[in-house]
């Protein structure tokens, strides 16, 4: 087994080369967010990328920049984010400089008292930084983030309850369940599981506490999408069923019918020939 040199010293090299890779990126030859300049990426670290009139952002960039305000109404411009707004937090972040990759832009502030770290939400994932999704949706460097008090016999020795692989030996990779003291998950993996689950649904997958898990969840950065699933059947048999959402239907619809029960284009006169 490695000692605890060696360890640190494994965890350092990895450090760098993310830090390298950060640096050295290619210009995108493709749309980017406004707002950390990068391309879309993976919607659970990022949040959905929204497009709209030439502007593209990552929902997460949006909703964790430090000085963009949400003035409008919620089905104006990005969710409530008006786009002059956005570019004027743009302009903003352009003279900001990332403290990871050392390039301009940098929308995100850390928000302890007297820390001067910005940094593109992108770059501070990768080097451990925490984003808090309630509240005042702060964030925080590496240096300043939420911590828990991880038993180090858990690491190394047990696996992840939900993928069932062993846990890594960097702490701010695994979290740990406030009621379940002795379990510990990865995070991508308890990320991916509240966002398939969403606020309603959203419990400890050991002992289905609702309470203290989400809660201690959301303080460690952990994003819980606020999503209900609202299952309307077929007006006329009844045994089929969609979601508002999957079938674009606007929240005054208040009737739906299935393929096999919606007239179709023939017998309503729409058919090939109809005037």
């Amino acid at each position: 087994m490695k000692t605890i040199k060696e360890k640190k010293a494994c965890q350092r090299l990895r450090k760098s080369a993310k830090t390298r890779r950060l640096t050295q990126r290619k210009p995108s030859s493709g749309p980017v967010c406004r707002l950390c300049l990068q391309e879309p990426g993976d919607p659970d670290k990022l949040g959905e990328f929204l497009q709209k009139d030439n502007l593209s952002v990552h929902y997460f960039c949006l909703i964790l920049s430090s000085k963009l305000p949400q003035r409008g109404q919620s089905n104006r411009g990005f969710h409530g984010f008006l786009p002059e707004d956005i570019k004027k937090e743009a302009a903003r972040a352009s003279r900001k400089i990332c403290f990871v990759c050392k390039k301009k832009g940098a929308a995100i502030k850390c928000q302890k008292d007297q820390c001067i770290k910005n940094f593109h939400l992108p770059c501070g994932q990768e080097r451990g930084c925490l984003s808090q999704f309630f509240g005042e949706y702060k964030s925080f460097c590496e240096k300043h983030r939420p911590t828990q008090d991880i038993h180090q016999g858990n690491v190394g020795e047990e696996s992840c309850v939900l993928c069932c692989e062993e846990l890594s030996q960097a702490s701010v990779e695994n979290i740990q369940s406030p009621c379940c003291s002795q379990t510990v998950y990865h995070r991508t993996c308890i990320q991916k599981y509240a966002h398939t689950s969403a606020k309603h649904f959203f419990k400890c997958p050991h002992c289905n506490n609702r309470e203290e898990f989400p809660q201690e969840m959301l303080r460690m950065g952990i994003h819980i999408p606020d999503r209900r699933w609202s299952l309307i059947l077929c007006a006329t048999c009844g045994s089929h069923g969609t979601h508002r959402d999957c079938s674009f239907l606007r929240s005054n619809n208040k009737k739906w019918e299935c393929e096999e029960c919606a007239p179709s284009a023939e017998t309503t006169g729409l058919g090939e020939g109809a005037v």
